[in-house]
């Protein structure tokens, strides 16, 4: 049975989040109409407008001042983080940057204190610990983006993609991964979810690291994260269909079959990216690998499971 500390207890999508969602379609809508932002700046204001609150919610909960401090935290964070994508002023960017990057150390020292108090006791809570450690790594490329510096060698679009990269495929993946993992740790087959998030959870960081290391380690880390995912994704799913119809659990199927979708993907670009003939270019891995990722694995999977959690 899922404790309160693993599981806090929530209302469904609040005030907040519903801003933030409206908030983000507007952006979208926007950039569609020409209005400065690619689609990987539009997939990055995802996680600071949608996904980190949300996912907040369903870590630590959201009643009390606590809550609503953060609530406040996550707004204006999010809206200066915004700005920053309209200023020419790479220095200005940069310094409005610095409020989400404020804000992924803050969720990162909180991630360490949930590693230190729970230690080996819950696998959630590791989850949980190692998603909120990846946040911090995301909000430095963000400032280093915004700056418009290369960073550790690599240049735009790689700068920011990246920051995308650890919001999700890092993230809201390893959220994703703990509350999963929370409902079924009982059940028969558990124990070759645990080794398929065990991969997805330490997989980001990998890559992270093969990207200084060369093409081999590069495949193995994609493929080690492709795997991962789709083992969350068949989790995902079997959570979603014992659901019964509800909201929650249509939404976490959705998520499921759009992680699977999207990890084949990725798995056809780290295979090509190894002889050094990518099959799939990096604009063409944001318009389908990013979005799947982004709305239907990790927006879809939270709501889902804040549906089934309220």
């Amino acid at each position: 049975m899922c404790t309160n500390e693993d599981s806090p207890k929530r209302t469904a999508l609040r005030l907040p989040i519903l801003f933030g969602g409206i908030t983000w379609i507007v952006l979208a809508l926007a950039s569609f109409l020409g209005v400065h932002l690619g689609i990987i700046e539009v997939l990055f204001l995802m996680g600071p407008w949608i996904v980190v609150p949300l996912a907040s919610d369903l870590v630590m909960g959201a009643e009390g001042l606590r809550g609503s401090l953060r609530d406040g935290l996550f707004l204006a964070a999010a809206s200066f983080t915004t700005v920053s994508f309209f200023l020419n002023d790479r220095n200005w960017a940069a310094c409005f940057a610095w409020a989400w990057l404020l804000v992924c150390a803050g969720m990162a020292m909180d991630g360490l204190w949930r590693l230190v108090r729970s230690g080996r006791k819950s696998f959630t809570q590791f989850c949980f610990a190692v998603g909120e450690g990846y946040l911090l790594v995301a909000g430095v490329w963000l400032v280093a983006s915004r700056a418009g510096i290369p960073f550790v060698g690599f240049h735009e679009p790689i700068v920011l993609l990246t920051g995308v990269h650890f919001h999700f495929a890092g993230f809201a993946s390893a959220v994703l991964a703990g509350l999963t993992y929370e409902r079924v740790r009982e059940n028969k087959g558990a124990g070759f979810l645990r080794v398929a998030i065990i991969a997805l959870v330490c997989g980001p960081g990998i890559l992270g690291l093969a990207f200084l290391l060369g093409p081999k380690m590069k495949l193995i880390a994609a493929l080690l994260i492709a795997v991962g995912q789709i083992g969350l994704a068949a989790g995902m799913i079997h959570v979603g269909i014992l659901a019964k119809g509800l909201s929650g659990g249509w939404l976490l199927f959705v998520a499921g079959a759009s992680v699977a979708v999207g990890m084949s993907l990725a798995a056809v670009w780290a295979i090509g990216e190894y002889p050094l003939q990518a099959f799939v270019n990096i604009r063409q891995m944001a318009q389908f690998h990013g979005v799947l990722n982004a709305v239907g694995f990790s927006a879809c999977g939270l709501a889902g499971w804040a549906r089934l959690k309220a």
